[in-house]
């Protein structure tokens, strides 16, 4: 049971710059490291990506097999008003990405009271091609919410905890499902 969770951003590359400067790569390591801890309570063995790693050090170092749950974590950014969480898979996801996917979104939509923006494939992304979804395996990239957003990273940091306790339960079931 392998798991492989990113934290979207290293320490070189801030990411999105949030309310009072909040950056992206700060706050999803620090989310990385709440779900790593729960996992390690389910029994999961857990790879993930280095805080000085780039993403294609990353990806060039793992090799998921389709037994592998594979899921990267970002923040969203817009205007001041933009609120939610959404999924991304890639254009051609499985079933099981799918599926997880959704159970990511609403679990992180249901637990921070935001809006569920749902599942988008990568190519509805800004991005449009994303590197994680080259990986094989059960593979989602989550935006946890707006970092631009006040009232989204309020809730975000009042449930932080049991936003990533729900997101390691997730990561678990569909480990066990898969192995």
């Amino acid at each position: 049971m392998t798991s492989f969770i990113s934290a979207g951003h290293h320490l070189k590359d801030p990411g999105a710059i949030g309310i009072d400067s909040r950056q992206e790569n700060k706050e999803t390591i620090a989310f990385r490291a709440l779900v790593i801890c729960e996992l390690h309570k389910h029994g999961i063995t857990v790879i993930n990506d280095h805080d000085s790693e780039t993403l294609g050090q990353y990806l060039a170092r793992i090799k998921p097999g389709n037994a592998s749950v594979v899921l990267e974590f970002h923040f969203d950014a817009a205007s001041a008003t933009a609120t939610g969480t959404t999924a991304l898979v890639s254009d051609n996801a499985n079933k099981m990405s799918l599926d997880f996917a959704h159970e990511l979104v609403t679990t992180t939509a249901q637990t921070l009271g935001i809006k569920n923006r749902g599942v988008w494939t990568e190519s509805q992304s800004h991005r449009r091609r994303l590197g994680i979804m080259r990986k094989d395996g059960c593979v989602a990239l989550l935006e946890i919410c707006f970092i631009t957003n006040e009232s989204d990273m309020a809730k975000y940091d009042l449930k932080r905890e049991e936003l990533a306790i729900k997101i390691a339960q997730i990561i678990a079931k569909y480990d066990n499902m898969i192995e």
